[in-house]
């Protein structure tokens, strides 16, 4: 397992490398602007507080009663982390299928499974670098936030709560490791709709729960949708989430112990 993980993690350390930069340089844009809305905050609380409170909760995804855009957990969830977990979401994908659905077509997988690697210590070595990947991404994300609060000290928050909200963004991210890799695993190379399913998943989730908030009929799904269960502001205003961690951490030891179950029974085309 360790040899696929340093392997996999060779080939794809740029990948992290140039995430942890464009995130940063983003991250950095958008916290210089935090002092100005934050020094403008009577201004902005006027501007808020005319919008229908379904419009708030469809951007912010947590409880709007008091929503306002210049405290830091707010600011960050609505200008940074709703949409930011959805792009690393995506690579997470690309790496689950580029593990197995890819490689089966291109015939690579023909050449790591006839090494001394059994099938479930592939699939966890690729688990493993996933993991780590993404780790190093958000922790870049906590070093920018740490930078911003030097730079700009309007910007006065937990560094604690800074780094559960960085756990809270890992946890949804390996809820969709899960899924990923096990549509990986379970649906044949030859079809076709694996991925597109997962993405289904990812961007569907989001949208349905955004809409959810305007849309009555829509609300009995909000438990069923993971964003129901990730939100950066909320974790940064009040610490650990227990239930909503509880979920993510168990759905995703779920999907990833099927995925590791169904492996050594998927026929592959190699």
């Amino acid at each position: 397992m360790l040899a696929v993980f340093r392997k996999s993690f060779r080939d794809s350390r740029r990948t992290v490398w140039w995430l942890s930069v464009g995130f940063g340089l983003y991250l950095l844009l958008i916290m210089g602007f935090y002092p100005t809305i934050k020094s403008q905050a009577a201004e902005w609380q006027e501007l808020i507080d005319s919008y229908p409170e379904s419009i708030l909760a469809m951007f912010y995804g947590g409880e709007v009663a008091e929503f306002d855009i210049t405290e830091a957990g707010i600011y960050i969830q609505t200008q940074f982390g709703g949409y930011s977990v959805l792009i690393l979401g995506a690579i997470v994908i690309v790496q689950a299928f580029n593990a197995f659905t890819n490689a089966e077509r291109d015939h690579s997988l023909d050449m790591m499974l006839s090494l001394p690697v059994s099938r479930r210590a592939y699939l966890f070595g690729r688990v493993l670098n996933t993991a780590l990947g993404m780790a190093l991404v958000l922790g870049a994300w906590l070093i920018t936030f740490l930078v911003s609060m030097l730079l700009w000290p309007e910007f006065d928050v937990s560094v604690g709560r800074l780094a559960l909200s960085i756990v809270s963004a890992f946890l949804f991210l390996m809820v969709v490791a899960g899924y990923s890799y096990l549509l990986a695993v379970i649906v044949p190379s030859s079809r076709h709709f694996a991925g597109p399913i997962a993405y289904l998943l990812l961007i569907g989730s989001f949208l349905i729960y955004g809409f959810s908030a305007m849309v009555d009929a829509l609300k009995p799904l909000q438990p069923f949708l993971i964003n129901h269960y990730f939100n950066m502001g909320e974790v940064i205003r009040g610490g650990v989430q227990f239930g909503d961690w509880t979920v993510m951490i168990s759905v995703a030891i779920i999907l990833l112990a099927l995925a590791g179950w169904l492996v050594d029974r998927k026929e592959f085309g190699v």
